[in-house]
Formats: structure tokens, C-alpha cells, sequence
């Protein structure tokens, strides 16, 4: 019985979203061991707190006394998986372990293919904000707390629900918001059909359609015509976002919704679509009874996450944003609103394909990505442990790019990236990388180079 189990083993702990589990069970002062292919941030801040870290996976690892968890990305010839099964210990893939985590509370979950980390993160800081003491587990670090995940006292536990592998099907929530359906994680859902009724199924598990937004912008959710409230730009919505503008790096807006006008909503953050997010958000504050002023300020004082258009440094008039964008919707949305925050700034994004079923998937959807960019680097595809896919490589993509007859983009190995980029970077510039592999390290890659180059320092 899981509600016996005092210590969890967590394969692959150096995750975002198993590390987010293992915080939660620490705060309750549970034992936590786990292991990872290597030491990072995450896994260095876990072992401050408590649990014990092993760099790499072996079968003395696991204690027959453990309940060990895993995720979708461990496969079944995994050593300590193994181990596990043959000492019968209690198996658990981390989504049946947040399910029973989550058990006791109201539970508001925020699903989407697209802005799920940032508007659960924003949520949580909202009724952090207001004083509801609330748990929450999240795909992303918040800045004001370095945290994905805590444990409080409060009703409500605020919850990222990843579709990637079907597993939030298991979840039934007091309240939440959808923020979009686009096609992704199609090597899990096989098309677009099948992750559409997979949301719909979602959407229907939901306790409290007062408690329910989802974006009417949508085509796909606008189909599916769910209970709840529809929120979004177009005239139809229920709850309508209107007067959008971006001066720098912060975004305002008016909102209608129930009769009453809210005009100037304010957050330091960039482009439409965190206008949308933050609208859902606001919302379902306002449902739960969170005071408008309160909320306003939540907003203002919300800093962001890590890698969604994070700010890395900036010395030299050169500044290095890090984003998570890897599917072309993403990449469009996050470059318009960094141009917006820009102005005439070279603009020069890097861009490291991820997963080649997810390239293939994509392809013919980057023509128009990249508009935004005045340069742009693209690797090789990080593969996350897939096996190549003949006729799917990076090239592919810069073909449909430079089909539009761009000429500004550039093929480079990754291994190669960080120094080609410091001798072409200038005064003024502004690069940001992007996608979920390990592009995220560019800029400490250059800041590392920064010493021993010519006028670059990032930090």
C-alpha cells in the first residue's frame, strides 16, 4: 500500500517533473533516494534537502523496503526497474503517485500542448499570493521560489496534467483550465484524433464548470465544445481578452467577464499568448474568490521560470535568453513577443530540433517560424534516446525555412555552436536558445568562452 510506504526511490530523479514528487515527499519527511544518468541543478538541490543522489542506474540502488517510482522515459531493461520487480517492491509510474498525492485536496489541473508550465506556475503564485497556503507541482522552476513543486496546508493542489503519455487521463480536478490542443506527442497518440479525444476525456473528468476555462481561440477545443468558460480573443468568448499591448518586456490588457470590465492587466512578460494564459488565470481566481486587486499584484509580482524566456545575462548590450520552445507553434509565439520587447535589436535565435519523431511530425509547419529572427542557427536534432529516422534531419527544416527565400539561416553542429557564436555576436544583439534538449547550457558556453575572447561577456 502506497499510504504504508516511508521510502521512495525515484528512477531518473533528476526530471523536472519526478523531482517536483520527490520535494513534495521531502516536505512531508518521507526518505527519498534516487538516481539519474547525471548530476545537475536539480538533483545537486534535492540532495540539499535531504535525499540521497546516486549518479547513474544499478540494481544495488534499489532497498526491497522502497516504493519505487518511475516515468514514462525508463524502459523495462532499466537495472533498478529491474531489481525492483525482482525484490516486489511497490512500482509506481509517477503520475499514480501525484494522483495519490493529490487525493486530499481540491485539485486544480492545467492542461494544454502549449503554456501549461507557465499558466500553472502563474496560478500557484496567485493563490500563493493570496494567502491559501496551497501545494503544487509544476513542469517549471518559479523564479520567486526556485521551486517546481511544494507542500502547504491549504485546499488546493495546482497541477501541470502532461498529455504527453495519455497518463492525465487518471486525473479528476475540482477546477482548471486547457489552454490549446495542437498536434504533438504524436508518437504516443499515433494522430491528431486520438490526443483530441484523449482532451475531451480530460475536459469531462472535470468536478466544476464554474471552475473550468479553455480557450475558445482553439479550434480544436472551440470543436469539442466543452462545459465551462471559454475564454480568449474572439468575440464569442465568455470571458474576452481585448486592447492587448507590449511595451518592453511587459504585456497589458483588458478583460470582460460576468458583467464587469477589468482594464490594464499588467505582467512583465512577453507576447500574446501569456496575455491568454494569464487571462485563464484570472478567471479562475476570480471564480475561486481571490480578490481582483490581490490577483493584480500576484501578476506583477510573478518572475517568471526558468528557461521560458529567461533572462540568462546581459553585459555589453548583449543579451542571452534561454526558452523551452521546440514546436513550431511555440517558437512563432515566443519570437514575436521577444521582437515586440526588441525593437530594432538583431534578433539571432538558435534552435536545436528535438526528438525526430517530433521533427517528422513538424515538418512542413517552420516556413513561417522564424519570420521574427534577423539570424538563425540550427543543430543537429537532440534526439532524447530515439533512434534516428531516415530523411529526418535538421536539414529538412532549414530547406522549408529557406524555401521562403531566407538566406539568414545557418546549418551549425552543436558541438561547434558556442564558439562560432562568440565571434559572430556584436554589441546590441540579442540571442536566444531554444528547445528542450541541452541548448539549454549555451550560455553558460559562452560565458565560460568570455574569458579568453575578445569584447563578449555575457554575465
Amino acid at each position: 500500500m502506497i499510504s504504508e510506504a516511508k521510502h521512495f526511490h525515484f528512477i531518473g530523479i533528476g526530471g523536472i517533473g519526478m523531482s517536483g514528487l520527490a520535494r513534495i515527499l521531502l516536505k512531508k519527511k518521507m526518505v527519498v533516494t534516487g538516481s539519474d544518468m547525471q548530476a545537475n541543478y536539480i538533483t545537486e538541490e534535492l540532495s540539499k534537502n535531504g535525499a540521497k543522489i546516486f549518479i547513474g542506474h544499478a540494481a544495488h540502488h534499489i532497498s526491497a523496503h522502497a516504493a519505487v517510482i518511475y516515468s514514462s522515459d525508463i524502459k523495462a531493461d532499466n537495472p533498478e526497474y529491474h531489481a525492483a520487480l525482482q525484490q516486489g517492491c511497490l512500482i509506481l509510474h509517477r503520475s499514480d503517485l501525484l494522483l495519490y498525492l493529490m487525493q486530499e485536496y481540491k485539485t486544480l489541473t492545467v492542461a494544454g500542448t502549449h503554456g501549461k508550465t507557465t499558466t500553472s506556475a502563474l496560478l500557484a503564485w496567485v493563490i500563493m499570493q493570496a494567502g491559501l497556503d496551497p501545494s503544487y507541482a509544476v513542469g517549471g522552476m518559479l523564479s520567486p521560489s526556485n521551486s517546481n513543486a511544494g507542500h502547504g496546508e491549504g485546499k488546493y493542489f495546482i497541477a501541470e496534467a502532461d498529455e504527453s503519455d495519455g497518463t492525465f487521463l487518471k486525473y479528476h480536478s475540482y477546477g482548471g483550465i486547457i489552454t490549446n490542443i495542437d498536434a504533438d506527442h504524436l508518437n504516443y497518440f499515433g494522430k491528431i484524433e486520438n490526443l483530441i479525444k484523449a482532451f475531451s476525456q480530460f475536459l469531462s473528468k472535470v468536478e466544476t464548470s464554474e471552475h473550468l476555462f479553455w480557450c475558445g481561440d482553439n479550434e480544436h477545443l472551440l470543436n469539442l465544445k466543452p462545459k465551462g468558460v471559454c475564454y480568449g480573443f474572439g468575440s464569442h468568448c465568455e470571458l474576452q481578452v481585448s486592447n492587448f499591448s507590449q511595451k518592453g518586456w511587459g504585456i497589458s490588457f483588458d478583460v470582460d467577464f460576468k458583467n464587469c470590465h477589468y482594464s490594464s492587466i499588467q505582467l512583465p512578460m512577453v507576447g500574446r499568448h501569456n496575455a491568454l494564459n494569464a487571462a485563464a488565470v484570472l478567471g479562475l481566481a476570480l471564480s475561486l474568490g481571490i480578490a481582483e486587486n490581490i490577483i493584480r499584484k500576484a501578476f506583477l509580482s510573478f518572475g517568471g521560470i526558468k528557461r521560458r524566456c529567461e533572462k540568462k545575462g546581459e553585459k555589453h548590450h548583449i543579451l542571452m535568453l534561454d526558452d523551452y520552445a521546440h514546436h513550431p507553434t511555440e517558437i512563432k509565439a515566443t519570437l514575436e513577443g521577444i521582437r515586440q520587447a526588441a525593437g530594432g535589436r538583431r534578433l539571432i535565435t538558435v534552435f536545436q530540433p528535438h526528438r525526430y519523431t517530433r521533427t517528422q511530425d513538424c515538418l512542413g509547419l517552420y516556413k513561417d517560424v522564424f519570420d521574427e529572427a534577423d539570424e538563425i542557427f540550427i543543430t543537429e536534432i537532440y534526439a532524447a534516446g530515439e533512434a534516428p529516422i531516415d530523411g529526418v534531419s535538421s536539414i529538412e527544416i532549414i530547406k522549408e525555412v529557406e524555401s521562403k527565400g531566407i538566406k539568414k539561416i545557418h546549418s551549425v553542429q552543436r558541438q561547434d555552436l558556442a564558439s562560432l557564436l562568440f565571434d559572430f555576436v556584436h554589441p546590441h544583439d540579442i540571442v536566444v536558445s531554444m528547445g528542450a534538449g541541452d541548448i539549454t547550457k549555451l550560455s553558460q558556453e559562452l560565458l565560460d568562452l568570455s574569458g579568453n575572447k575578445r569584447h563578449v561577456s555575457l554575465n
